[in-house]
């Protein structure tokens, strides 16, 4: 075995090109008026799985209000729940209410930026630099790639 005065020394290889090379991680919309922007990540959105729950503000900040009439629509529900008298049914009714609560969050989480996205398109906005190979494959998992005026 060479002592360490005898080894020679290589260069650790860079890493610069799978940066380079690597996916964006979100897509900036642009109103049509062009003085509004909206960047919207790709994967798991958090903000959606933790807090739609809160009578849905983060869904209509998102511009998605038919979701958050949803969330507010459970909470009806669960406020209505409460002052019905069903006996037996009751827990039930609530263990019920709580799975729908939390298979929604779990799908807004999954397919939230997804759903914002297309609301996006859907107000007109447009996806900027949307030649980039990354933001194509974003826009094409989301299933807008081939509308609007890019």
């Amino acid at each position: 075995m060479p002592s360490s005065a005898e080894r020679e020394i290589r260069p650790r290889p860079r890493r610069v090109a799978a940066a380079a090379a690597s996916p964006r991680t979100s897509v900036l919309f642009k109103h049509p008026s062009g003085q509004r922007t909206k960047r919207v990540k790709l994967g798991f959105a958090w903000d959606l799985f933790l807090f739609a729950g809160f009578f849905g503000v983060p869904l209509f900040l998102r511009g998605l209000p038919n979701w958050g009439a949803t969330i507010l629509g459970l909470w009806l529900v669960d406020l209505a729940l409460g002052r019905l008298r069903l006996g037996a049914l009751h827990l039930p009714a609530e263990i019920a209410l709580f799975a729908a609560f939390l298979g929604l969050q779990i799908w807004l989480g999954i397919k939230g930026n997804a759903l914002t996205a297309r609301a996006c398109r859907a107000r007109g906005w447009s996806a900027d630099n949307a030649r980039d190979p990354a933001v194509r494959n974003a826009l094409e998992r989301w299933g807008i790639a081939g509308e609007g005026r890019e």
